[in-house]
């Protein structure tokens, strides 16, 4: 359930509503209702509603859907409400294999009605018009035309009807604009999320809560005012055999801190799950495999975090895996003591395992950390980490593996090269020198391939130009 907006954020919002109604600006407006003297009403009072709006996304995300409703109120004079159209269409969770929202948006649906009443329609249909495409072309014909019936003025139902767009039909050109838009909000907060309390709920919910979780932990925000819900979740144990819930338990217990009380709870869960759930292992892996390959950030905090909640006395594959990683983050990946142990692992599974490719995951982030950070000047860090690179490299025999040392690799001799222009210097030519040896004895490189990265372009003659 989302949680009532608190009284104090309701009485803010009050006090906003009515600077809005009593100031000059609005009265400026009213008399001659030009979108000049709209927009200086929306400078001069939007910025107060915005920072209130991002308080509560940040301390009581729970509350945004009612935050949201309240300043639909005409008090407002529908300010701030392209960006809470905006937001609703982007909240939706999206079958992927018919880039169509998965249920009926209902917020989506009540702020386009208000904006449909609102006396200052036409200005605000302004700032509206891709909000709207995006979530029709992601809304059922069936939806739209209902919604479109609840509107009653002709011309503004004959605006809405014009934001339907035949070529949004298709589904690569649907997905293109969903994403062209989402890009535009990438950095803002305003995620929120309904907890489940039954097994259809957590099926239901699922994506939406995930996204919610994992924002908030990009955003580095606080977990704290919906601990009460996660650890409800997490005591369901109707819950315990559902794929949905390994994800949740998997992100509380690598990412949520909220003391050690929690953190107890989890780590009872969790182990808990693994004895029940006999595909525990299995879920747990492939949810790290598919979070790594979205970008997912863990890296040592999380992995020691984890590995900390993990009961090592259940002596199977995920206690072995977070041995590992502790060996791993303690003396440092290119260790040989690291690399022995990786070795050891990785001999006793397929190769093409699960359990195996998220072992090459965790190297590959561990070298493309280092080595997208540092500086031209620390190239020489570079040669001597990557002389480690050929015992991984037959430690795993992965062409895919390769390839990623190859392209992080490739990235920073680019680097190099566009930072090192003078071909007589000395860091040219340290570059050139290695990159020649060890690039061909990694396969990287081809020697041709090697003379091409390296060739002198010929300046054009007078007579050639």
């Amino acid at each position: 359930m989302y949680q009532p907006l608190d009284q104090d954020y309701k009485d803010r919002l009050s006090e906003v509503a009515g600077l809005i109604q009593n100031s000059d600006e609005l009265n400026a407006y009213l008399e001659e209702e030009t979108t000049e003297l709209y927009k200086e009403l929306q400078d001069t009072y939007e910025p107060l509603i915005a920072e209130l709006y991002q308080e509560v996304a940040e301390k009581h995300p729970l509350q945004i859907i009612e935050f949201e409703k309240t300043i639909l109120n005409p008090a407002f004079e529908g300010l701030f409400i392209p960006r809470v159209l905006g937001y609703s269409v982007l909240r939706g969770t999206i079958n992927q294999e018919s880039f169509k929202y998965s249920r009926p948006q209902e917020l989506f649906k009540e702020v386009i009605l208000t904006i449909a009443e609102s006396t200052n329609f036409e200005v605000i249909k302004q700032r509206i018009g891709q909000t709207i495409q995006v979530g029709f072309a992601l809304s059922s014909d069936i939806w739209i035309a209902s919604l479109l019936d609840k509107i009653e003025n002709k011309k503004v139902k004959s605006f809405f009807q014009s934001m339907r767009n035949v070529r949004l039909n298709d589904i690569q050109e649907r997905e293109k604009l969903y994403q062209r838009y989402a890009n535009q909000f990438a950095h803002y907060n305003f995620y929120s999320a309904n907890f489940p309390s039954t097994v259809s709920e957590l099926q239901v919910d699922e994506l939406a809560l995930k996204n919610f979780l994992l924002k908030r932990i990009e955003f580095n925000c606080s977990h704290e005012s919906y601990s009460k819900e996660l650890s409800t979740l997490l005591s369901k144990k109707e819950f315990y055999s559902e794929s949905e819930f390994v994800d949740f338990l998997s992100i509380a217990a690598n990412f949520i801190e909220l003391g050690p009380e929690i953190d107890k709870h989890i780590s009872s869960v969790l182990n808990e799950v693994r004895v029940s759930n006999p595909q525990f292992n299995n879920l747990y892996f492939n949810f790290l495999k598919k979070s790594y390959n979205e970008g997912i950030k863990f890296g040592q905090k999380a992995d020691l975090r984890f590995s900390s909640l993990v009961d090592k006395s259940i002596n199977d594959d995920l206690s072995k895996f977070y041995r590992l990683l502790e060996t791993i983050h303690y003396k440092g990946f290119v260790h040989e003591d690291s690399m022995d142990a990786a070795n050891a692992f990785y001999s006793q599974h397929e190769g093409m395992s699960q359990i195996n490719e998220c072992l090459r995951l965790v190297i590959t982030h561990q070298f493309k950390n280092i080595v997208d950070n540092l500086t031209e000047a620390e190239y020489t860090d570079f040669f001597d980490i990557s002389k480690t690179f050929a015992a991984y490299m037959n430690i795993f025999d992965n062409s895919a593996f390769n390839q990623e040392l190859e392209a992080v690799s490739m990235n920073f001799v680019k680097k190099l090269l566009h930072h090192y222009k003078d071909k007589r210097s000395r860091e040219y030519q340290d570059v050139k020198k290695f990159v020649s040896s060890a690039f061909v004895d990694y396969e990287f490189l081809t020697e041709k391939e090697i003379i091409d990265l390296f060739k002198v372009k010929r300046k054009k003659k007078e007579s050639e130009k």
